[in-house]
């Protein structure tokens, strides 16, 4: 009997750590289906579009729940390879003014697993972002505005949320994450935890566009079964050969340092999972596209470009090019 107990646990836990169910890349999503997104909006498993082909700024800002610094908002006819529209939207900073433009707006009534994919550009001489989003979160209950709590961990019943982002003077892509299961830095506070601390992360090119895509998946109550992933181009980032831009229950391979994870090979833990919510009241709820600059010099001016932001329960992948002949 013993033995049987030893093989039974044994079996569960290297079910534990085995790898999941491998996520698409490429141009093998949603959009594929749509070339140049022309019709994605009609997709049932689409939740929301967002093209920036307004024919006024108040139109664009009636879709969402909030804009925040409307002076820096602007339309520009710098669009992305592949686009069907012809206008993509402009946030410019002025610095010693202001911090950036804000788009928050409900995903109501909330969804279980949610991926956004966005075109971004960020111009050649872009001072330093701080924050950055098209990023996911939840708050119970919704709110039409975004809520503050930098530094603080949140509880499992009022919020969490999470982003791709450029980190820091380094200008490299790595997840900024709150949840009621993150570690506290050397400070005492709960900042937002990076994933990809101690390994090569993607480098963010300034100068084109850059398609970014963004998966939330919610845990079941008492499970820390969550899991989020991030696409650069279509790809998930790899070093060595192992997939660190998707992180859940037992996967990647790595340890805690502080506040920070890092996905090392020679870790001899993995990492353990996300308890996003303790009720099913919360769940993905909120898409934030914003810019969030507060280190550039005073009258120094920062362009950033967003266009073809695509919400919905499936992959997305980039672009598909228009169909030959038209």
């Amino acid at each position: 009997m013993l033995s049987l107990a030893l093989l039974i646990i044994t079996s569960a836990l290297g079910s534990f750590a085995e790898e999941p169910e491998p996520l698409p890349e490429g141009r093998t999503g949603l959009a594929a289906q749509y070339p140049g997104d022309a019709g994605i909006e009609r997709d049932p498993r689409v939740i929301f579009v967002e093209r920036f082909d307004e024919e006024s700024l108040d139109e664009l800002c009636a879709r969402w729940d909030e804009a925040a610094e409307r002076e820096s908002l602007s339309f520009s006819k710098e669009v992305p390879e592949h686009a069907a529209d012809e206008h993509s939207l402009l946030v410019t900073h002025v610095g010693g003014k202001g911090s950036g433009g804000k788009l928050y707006r409900r995903l109501l009534p909330g969804h279980e697993r949610v991926f956004v994919r966005s075109y971004v550009r960020f111009d050649e001489d872009c001072a330093q972002i701080h924050h950055f989003g098209t990023h996911l979160g939840g708050f119970n209950p919704p709110t039409p505005w975004p809520q503050g709590g930098a530094g603080v961990r949140p509880k499992g019943d009022e919020r969490f949320c999470t982003s791709v982002e450029p980190c820091g003077k380094e200008w490299r892509w790595d997840f900024y994450t709150y949840w009621q299961g993150m570690h506290v830095h050397g400070d005492g506070n709960y900042w937002g935890t990076p994933f990809l601390v101690g390994v090569e992360r993607p480098q963010v090119e300034r100068g084109r566009w850059i398609c970014v895509e963004l998966m939330v998946v919610m845990n079941e109550l008492g499970e820390p079964n969550g899991e989020q992933a991030f696409w650069i181009d279509g790809k998930l980032h790899r070093v060595d050969g192992r997939i660190l831009s998707r992180v859940g229950r037992g996967y990647p391979q790595g340890r805690w340092m502080g506040g920070w994870w890092s996905p090392v090979a020679e870790a001899e833990g993995s990492f353990d999972g996300f308890a996003w919510r303790s009720t099913e009241e919360l769940a993905v709820n909120y898409l934030w596209t914003y810019v969030y600059i507060t280190k550039a010099a005073r009258g120094h001016v920062s362009k950033v470009w967003f266009d073809q932001v695509v919400v919905a329960s499936e992959y997305v992948g980039p672009l598909e090019p228009p169909e030959k002949g038209k």
